[in-house]
């Protein structure tokens, strides 16, 4: 006789839901057993992560029951947040993906329509959740206790909250950026990619910009990871084949790549464009100041400058930069490095001797001189010594000094902030994602000594 696992699974499920063995009563005397597991957020079906979750959390709450405790296992849905707005949107500018998947799990053109809603991809979804998922694999959740956060029961919980937060002054508002997608509005930039299609292992980083004036008043804003590297500058890499933007920051005039405005706006309050267009080509050959250190320095054609990267403006240390030492050496440019620090095991250039090391004789040899890079930035940081072309910092540690250097910069008005994502972010929509100023963002203060206390 062969067994049906189904029709016993079918009739075990029937008879638990029949008697409500799930449903936690108040019993006096009796031990209690508390379990939950993390509401799955609503932005479409789920998937074995969620299932496999539950499942532990199912086995260990029939266990304490066996044991004899009144267990209570109440599940819900996370549908405050982002998810089910964006969902609600791929829906409603008909993205192929989701309404193919919608369309292979059943969904009528009806369901369909309505799934442009948010409130209704929150209704359908938690149904689904439910039905299709929980009670078909038999999680004795209490079904009674169902909820999501968005009811007028749970918000009034999360005011009440917020409330004795703010009561005990563990509220603050501060300054914060976020990823951003100008149709979408804000996206999560995580490995699960729900609201992007590239990008998800994308970090935020915190560039440098330098600004280098030139004859006229405007200036060359560079971003740069190491701003301790100002010392060591002997150029300017500029795209010929890009036509640059001038721009009005904070009263300043800047000279950046069309893309750089675009991420620009959404970082800084006073910027507006006046209107004027700059070839690259017709940059070269000039020369602008390098803050700080006070130094004419020429702008030389850099075709491999990126006008998606940051500014779209590049500064140039070839005695510790290995893309830099490359380039200027195929430039042909009559310019002498200028060593600014001291590491064990290199001489004067260190990027110059990584380079022959490694055989690099190219810049397309992009793939080693991404590891030479990585190379010498790790080795300069934390073992390097600033020399004695480095005026007031002359002596100091690199992985000291960097940090000081950046806000002598921003201090003196030489340098701002930019934020810019490791990796491109492309949005579920096609559109790139930026990081945009959120002025007044609350935070909860959990570097309240009393609470890292407790």
């Amino acid at each position: 006789m062969k067994f049906n696992y189904k029709e016993v699974e079918k009739k075990w499920q029937e008879r638990w839901f029949k008697a409500k063995i799930y449903e936690a009563r108040r019993e006096e005397g009796k031990k209690k057993f508390f379990i939950h597991f993390a509401y799955p957020g609503i932005s479409g079906y789920l998937h074995v992560g969620h299932m496999r979750g539950f499942t532990y959390a199912d086995i260990i709450s029939r266990y304490k029951r066996m044991k004899g405790y009144n267990v209570l296992f109440p599940a819900g849905f996370h549908a405050s947040g982002l998810p089910s707005v964006g969902f609600a949107k791929k829906v409603e500018r008909g993205d192929p993906d989701t309404l193919r998947m919608l369309k292979e799990n059943g969904c009528d053109d009806k369901t369909i329509e309505r799934l442009k809603d948010p409130v209704e991809v929150v209704k359908f979804f938690s149904k689904v959740y439910v039905e299709d998922y929980w009670k078909r694999f038999g999680f004795l959740i209490d079904y009674s206790r169902l909820m999501d956060t968005i009811s007028e029961g749970y918000k009034k919980f999360i005011r009440w909250q917020f409330l004795k937060l703010n009561e005990k002054k563990l509220l603050i508002q501060k300054t914060h950026f976020a990823p951003y997608c100008p149709n979408c509005g804000p996206v999560a930039v995580d490995k699960s990619e729900t609201d992007i299609s590239k990008g998800g292992d994308a970090q935020i980083l915190e560039f440098v910009v330098l600004k280098f004036k030139m004859e006229d008043g405007t200036f060359l804003p560079a971003a740069t990871l190491r701003p301790e590297t100002i010392f060591g500058v002997t150029n300017m890499w500029i795209n010929p084949h890009v036509e640059y933007v001038e721009i009005e920051v904070n009263g300043e005039r800047w000279i950046c790549s069309p893309q750089a405005v675009k991420k620009l706006m959404y970082q800084f309050d006073e910027i507006k464009e006046t209107g004027r267009r700059i070839r690259g080509k017709d940059l070269l050959g000039k020369k602008c100041k390098a803050p700080l250190v006070e130094r004419n320095v020429p702008i030389l054609a850099g075709s491999f400058v990126d006008p998606n990267v940051a500014t779209g403006v590049v500064m140039s240390v070839p005695a510790h930069a290995p893309y830099d030492w490359i380039a200027l050496k195929e430039s042909g440019a009559d310019i002498e490095p200028i060593s600014i620090i001291k590491v064990k095991g290199y001489g004067k250039f260190p990027a110059g001797e990584i380079c022959e090391e490694m055989g690099i004789k190219s810049q397309l040899d992009r793939e080693k001189l991404d590891k030479a890079t990585e190379i010498i930035y790790k080795k300069e940081f934390h073992g390097g010594i600033l020399n004695e072309n480095c005026m007031d910092y002359a002596g100091s540690k690199v992985s000291e000094a960097k940090d000081l250097i950046k806000e002598d910069l921003i201090d003196r008005g030489f340098a701002t902030i930019m934020r810019e994502f490791s990796e491109e972010v492309i949005c579920r929509c096609g559109e790139r994602v930026v990081i945009k100023k959120i002025p007044d963002q609350w935070f909860i203060k959990y570097s309240d000594p009393e609470l890292t206390e407790i």
